[in-house]
């Protein structure tokens, strides 16, 4: 290939999105080595740490963003771009799910944080409005898939609750999730909905009777796991929580049973490092078992990972929290300041930079890492009230779990040597006293601009 050639291909290849330029060092040997050579594979724009928490509270609000110093530079969690929907006023709605670095908005919109490009996506005939009800359980029954290093294009899927007009007769006989299992998907590919079936592998849970949908079921249903290929979607029943572990790849499902011990089936499901873990409330202040969904050798089996009890955590070393942790909360004067300036892609290598002399790797030396090793595994009968943790998320590439004390103080655990890192307080202007969390996802952020439909 002349030279003339070759800085032809060149400017062809600038222009592709990484998945493309990824198929194209596949084509030769002369075309994989151009593309090496140049640097032209972006894969620095893909997600490739947690960088921050997004979480939104009680109260109408915009979302906010608890984040590493560098992040809290370049990305703000406020959706003020967003269109205003004279449906539900001028905040555009709640975030219902995130998937590699896409939120998943209730009115129907897939938002990207870090390039602030957002797509809206038609609703879904049959689905119920949140003011509205159309005679099934359907609150928080959506969520969100998206790779970026393997496609562009992103899935939404609907799946439905358990009917809640069977009558009483005939639940008892009717299995529950069924043989064949009717969920509604949402392709930015094709841009429209379509039914999808997905046949049972195994055994159902139970019939309808046994196992029907407690009233508030749904209420909290949100996070679910996306992992090689499946999503894991959580289900509250009556009678014993499970998962639905979907295959999308051939369109099969099979029912797997949480870990039993869960206070109130409080639980938190996430993905990790090896793969799907979840979080059980075990006394529902201080006290959690984290477990581990071990999928090797054909086997599907939970396998507990930790027991953790954080109460010496706040007794002997955060009663007083720190100034300064190496995580902030972003302030509205932050996030305003960056609405006001476009997204810079040249500023990605100097993000990324700054991203990597913080990736979770402490030092023993730092005055914020505490060792959990040798403390007791349940929480005192005198622990004060007030005394309460949740779960906020999963480091998505490393066997950490974050958690938060009820006035704000956030740590990092670190499941293998249950080492507990201080990350700062999640809101210090906000007494969280008043507004609890209603939802917290681990923000991983993606950089590449090639949202389909945005705007």
């Amino acid at each position: 290939m002349d030279m003339e050639c070759t800085d032809v291909l060149i400017d062809i290849l600038r222009h592709l999105p990484p998945r493309s330029l990824a198929a194209c060092r596949c084509v030769c040997k002369g075309w994989r080595a151009t593309v090496d050579h140049h640097r032209l594979l972006r894969a620095d724009l893909l997600p490739l740490s947690l960088d921050a928490v997004i979480w939104e509270n009680d109260c109408i609000g915009p979302p906010m963003l608890f984040a590493r110093r560098s992040t809290a530079r370049y990305i703000t969690s406020r959706l003020d771009y967003l269109e205003e929907d004279p449906e539900y006023g001028m905040y555009a709605g709640e975030i219902k799910d995130c998937c590699n670095g896409l939120l998943l908005i209730q009115n129907n919109k897939v938002v990207n944080p870090a390039t602030r490009q957002w797509a809206q996506f038609p609703q879904l005939p049959c689905e119920c409005s949140p003011y509205g009800y159309c005679g099934r359980c359907c609150r928080n029954n959506r969520y969100l898939v998206y790779d970026p290093a393997i496609s562009p294009h992103y899935e939404v899927f609907f799946i439905p609750r358990i009917p809640c007009d069977v009558p009483d007769d005939m639940a008892s006989s009717m299995e529950w999730p069924p043989s064949q299992y009717t969920m509604y998907v949402f392709s930015s590919k094709t841009e429209c909905w379509e039914e999808r079936s997905f046949m049972r592998e195994g055994d159902a849970a139970g019939t309808i009777g046994g196992v029907k949908s407690l009233s508030n079921s749904d209420q909290h249903l949100y996070y679910p796991a996306y992992w090689q290929g499946s999503l894991y979607v959580p289900t509250r029943q009556r009678h014993g929580d499970f998962l639905l572990r979907i295959n999308l790849s051939n369109e099969k499902y099979q029912v797997i049973e949480l870990p039993k011990g869960a206070l109130r089936s409080l639980y938190r499901l996430g993905k990790s490092e090896k793969g799907v873990y979840c979080v059980l409330y075990i006394d529902g202040r201080c006290a959690f078992q984290v477990w581990f969904l071990n999928e090797s050798c054909g086997l599907i089996d939970w396998v507990l990972k930790n027991e953790i009890n954080l109460e010496p955590l706040w007794r002997k070393y955060f009663s007083r929290h720190p100034d300064d942790g190496p995580w902030i909360s972003q302030s509205s004067d932050q996030d305003l300041l960056l609405l006001k300036n476009d997204v810079d892609l040249k500023l990605v290598d100097e993000y990324n930079e700054a991203l990597a002399e913080d990736d979770f790797e402490w030092d023993s030396d730092d005055e914020n890492v505490v060792s959990t090793g040798d403390w007791p595994k349940k929480c005192s009968p005198n622990t004060q009230d007030y005394l309460s943790l949740d779960c906020l998320g999963f480091h998505p590439y490393k066997e950490i779990v974050l958690f938060r004390e009820y006035h704000g103080a956030t740590v990092a655990y670190h499941l293998n040597s249950s080492k507990v890192r201080y990350l700062g307080e999640l809101d210090p202007e906000m007494n969280l006293n008043h507004y609890g969390i209603e939802i917290s996802f681990a923000y991983t952020p993606c950089w590449t601009m090639d949202l389909p439909g945005s705007k």
